[in-house]
Formats: structure tokens, sequence, C-alpha cells
């Protein structure tokens, strides 16, 4: 079991089976592999999905829950920049992507700095379809992640689930090899893990508003784009 700790209502994982480059990770509950029916998990799973109305719940816990985050990291948000990670069919970020949008209004929230263009990579597989550790570190190296040198000393970087944090650290590492004595960080909606791995993992530590504010995105995007 991967330890974390409760920092401002968030799992903050010091490290991960993968950490290089990364000074901590943090998310806001566990997507558990499985107990699919669990309350949480079904909302990272539509969101996964890009479910639409998923995707406004994710996000009006994300603008609640991230500038809490970045008081209590104490970062200078004139020299932090948020960048959203790539997705598996991408070679750089589509602003379009709920990732995309949800970190570049966070960034506008907390009065930090946001890029989609800085990172790079090639095109690979989706590495949550394949289901060994080898198997995807190896897809993974193809992904050869670069990183323009950016004005900034903190990153942030989001993304939407995280496993063994192979994804992040790369691009950590991709971030720190352009931009020297850095500090990377990454975000996520959800930590992907199994109960048979992680004996009794629960959500019971998310705080009620966090609840509440996705229900209310949900609610707010129903309302806005109603079903014919």
């Amino acid at each position: 079991m991967i330890h974390y700790n409760s920092v401002a209502g968030w799992m903050e994982f010091p490290w991960l089976s993968v950490s290089q480059g990364l000074t901590a990770t943090y998310t806001i509950a566990y997507k558990l592999k499985d107990k699919t029916g669990e309350h949480w998990t079904s909302r990272f799973s539509r969101f996964k999905n890009k479910e639409n109305k998923a995707e406004w719940g994710g996000a009006y816990v994300m603008f609640d829950a991230v500038p809490d985050l970045m008081k209590h990291l104490g970062l200078n948000m004139q020299q932090t920049m948020f960048l959203p990670a790539l997705s598996s069919g991408e070679k750089q970020a589509d602003p379009n992507r709920s990732i995309c949008w949800i970190a570049k209004e966070c960034a506008r929230v907390c009065g930090a700095n946001y890029s989609d263009t800085s990172l790079i990579k090639n095109v690979h597989q989706k590495i949550h379809n394949i289901y060994d550790a080898g198997g995807r570190s190896a897809e993974l190296d193809k992904a050869n992640y670069q990183a323009v040198k950016m004005q900034a000393k903190n990153f942030v970087v989001f993304d939407d689930i995280v496993t063994r944090g192979d994804t992040l650290s790369r691009v950590a590492l991709a971030i720190h090899a352009t931009n020297p004595d850095s500090t990377v960080y990454g975000i996520t909606l959800a930590k992907s893990e199994s109960v048979a791995y992680c004996p009794n993992p629960d959500n019971d530590h998310v705080p009620a508003r966090w609840d509440t504010l996705w229900q209310k995105g949900e609610q707010d995007h129903a309302k806005k784009f109603p079903k014919v």
C-alpha cells in the first residue's frame, strides 16, 4: 500500500511506484478498479469516458480544491506554470480537452501561468489497455516527452487519473531537462487503485463540500444543456 498524507482535503502522495522528478502528487480520491460501483469511482469513470456532465462535476471540484492546495504549498503563483498532461493520441495538448480547460481555469483563479503548447511527445497506444507494468513503461518510452524552456520555477502538471506515476514522472523529467532547478508537482482527479492491492481503501476523506460541488456541476450542465 502506498502511503498518502491528508493535505487541504487532498490525498498527498510523497512518492508513487514511479516518482522521478516529482516533488509530490495530489489527487482527490481513489478510482477503485475492482469496486466500480463506489460513489467517486463511478464519477471518475464517467469523467474518463468524456461524459460532459461528469467533466463539469470534476471541474467544479478542481476550481475549489486547487486554490486551497496552492495556498497550502505556499507557491509564488507568478513563478508557477500550470500544464496539462498529454493524452496518448496527442502530440501537443488539445485546448478543448477537459483537463486542458480545467487546468487553464485553475491557473486563472490562482493567478498562475498556463501553457498548453510547452509539452510535446509522440503518439502512442493507450496505456490503460496494457495490463503489465513493463508493457506500460515500454509504450511510454515511445512517447519521448519534451518540454520547452519556460519562465517559471514551479510546475503543476494536471492529469485525470494517476496509477503508477509513470506518465507524470516522464513529464517531470522532460521539464527538468530544459528547466533545471525547478519543482514539479502532479495533480489528478483520481488515483487508480485495486482493493486487492490496497486493503480496505475508501474515499471517506473527501470533504463533503466537494461532493456537493460535483453534484452542482452535473446539475448546472443539465440545466444549460437539457436533453431534447
